[in-house]
This record gives structure tokens, C-alpha cells and sequence, in this order.
């Protein structure tokens, strides 16, 4: 009988460790229980049992419910037009009116990581060892110390860099742009278009259409983007770099767009073979 009763705490143990919800068939249970006592079917025993059952089942959903608790994401939320906030890592953001802002509880440990809806603008605290990164819908921002603003929803992000520097990726196509002060971009994740904009310089990148515009771009972001855009490697000479290229091209091999630069500009580029 003793033997039995050490099989019970064994499986408790065994419960409470792997338990998980919708997992637990309480009859084939019962069946396992009635098959290791010989007694089972008295009356004190069920009711033993079902007790022990009951509390097992009762710790696994505390348990569960306090690591939920414990793991829940800090959540900002503005309720007001320029609503200010500091984070943990001394960031200091500012938030528009029905913007909202989530970070986890392991923010500023190895990362700095916080997703975003709305419209903030954000100073961010300089550290080279932890990256800032903020995700919307459509796409992701990456800093290490800056001023940028950010509106965003579900299918558009539009990015606005006041000072330093921000590296933003959109979802599709999948391109990191470099963006320094004064420059804008705006993208739509729906029609997958990408507009960049500076002073002296734009471009526009379509998804959809397979489409790029350039208008007065040095040639090192084009080819940057060029080389993202086909997936290719591109080589260009280091002394032609920020030489500057205006075109459009819709539907074009990457073979021509090269054929072309390198006429009107009198340039080197050339493809990388694999």
C-alpha cells in the first residue's frame, strides 16, 4: 500500500511539472488510479483522490495565472496630445493622443525592444551595446542613440529623423534604409511602396508594380538598394560611391539597370557571381 501511495506523489509531481491546459483526460486518469489500488473502489478513497486531484489541478492554474502575471508586458498609453514618458533606460518619449507603446519586463537587459501604435516621438538614450529597436505592424527601426518620430497603424509607418541616425526595414520588400537628419520615409504595407525623402534627394521602391525611382541619389544607396531588391551582390568602386543618378525603372532585368548606370554615369558596377 505504501508502494501505491509513493506512485500518487510521483504522479502529482509529474502533473504539476508538465501540466498544461486541455492536456489533463481526467477519465483515462481515473482508469490508470483504479488499475494501481486494489482498493480503489471504496468510498473514502474516491473522495481522497478527487481532492488530490482538484488541488493539483488548482496549483497548475495559480501557477500558470502568476507566471502570466510575472511575464505581462508594461503597457503606456496616451491619453492626452503630447503625453510624456521615460523608459527604463532613461528614453525619454513624447505621445500623441490615443498613441500606445509596450515593452517587456527584460527591456535594457540584453536589448531595448518596445512596439508601437500611433504617433511618438522618441530621444533615445546612447548605449552601442544594446541597439533601440522599435517594431510597428509594417516595419522595424533600429538606433543607437537619436531623435526620431514615428506615426504608425496597421498598414502604414512614416518615419521622421531629427538627429543621428535610424536604420528602418520595412516587412515587403525587405530593404534596411539608412535615414540621417532631415529625412522622411513612408511606407505602406498594403501597395509594399517605399518612399524616402531629403533635401536634395528622393527615391520610391514598389513591391508590388517591381518598380524604383531615383531622383538625384548617391550611387552607393543605389546600389544598396539594388542589391537588396534582387537579392543580388553588386561591386561598386569606392571612387564612384557619391556619384549621383537620377531614373525610374519598372519591371527591369538587374543586368539592364547596371547596363545603364554604367553608360550614363561612365561607372564600374558589376554583379558578383556567386
Amino acid at each position: 500500500m505504501e508502494k501505491n501511495r509513493n506512485n500518487i506523489d510521483d504522479s502529482i509531481r509529474f502533473v504539476a511539472k508538465h501540466y498544461q491546459k486541455g492536456m489533463f483526460d481526467t477519465a483515462n486518469g481515473w482508469k490508470r488510479l483504479s488499475a494501481s489500488l486494489p482498493d480503489f473502489g471504496r468510498p473514502h478513497h474516491q473522495l481522497r483522490l478527487t481532492w488530490i486531484a482538484a488541488a493539483v489541478m488548482l496549483l497548475c492554474v495559480i501557477g500558470v495565472s502568476v507566471l502570466k502575471i510575472m511575464n505581462r508586458p508594461e503597457q503606456l498609453f496616451a491619453q492626452t496630445d503630447n503625453t510624456s514618458f521615460t523608459l527604463p533606460d532613461q528614453t525619454g518619449i513624447v505621445m500623441r493622443k490615443g498613441s500606445k507603446l509596450e515593452y517587456d519586463k527584460h527591456f535594457d537587459k540584453t536589448e531595448r525592444r518596445v512596439s508601437m501604435y500611433g504617433e511618438i516621438t522618441f530621444a533615445v538614450a546612447p548605449d552601442e551595446t544594446k541597439p533601440f529597436i522599435v517594431s510597428t505592424p509594417a516595419a522595424q527601426i533600429e538606433v543607437l542613440g537619436t531623435e526620431f518620430t514615428v506615426i504608425a497603424d496597421d498598414d502604414e509607418t512614416r518615419l521622421s529623423v531629427a538627429s543621428g541616425k535610424v536604420l528602418f526595414t520595412p516587412d515587403d520588400p525587405v530593404i534596411p534604409l539608412l535615414c540621417s537628419a532631415g529625412m522622411t520615409v513612408h511606407y505602406s504595407a498594403g501597395s509594399k511602396t517605399v518612399k524616402i525623402a531629403s533635401t536634395d534627394s528622393e527615391m520610391e521602391i514598389n513591391g508590388k508594380t517591381r518598380s524604383l525611382t531615383f531622383e538625384n541619389m548617391r550611387l552607393k544607396e543605389v546600389v544598396m538598394v539594388l542589391s537588396h531588391f534582387y537579392k543580388i551582390q553588386i561591386e561598386l568602386p569606392e571612387s564612384e560611391s557619391e556619384l549621383t543618378f537620377s531614373s525610374s525603372f519598372t519591371q527591369a532585368s538587374i543586368i539592364e539597370i547596371i547596363n545603364i548606370i554604367n553608360l550614363t554615369l561612365d561607372t564600374h558596377i558589376t554583379i558578383i557571381e556567386p
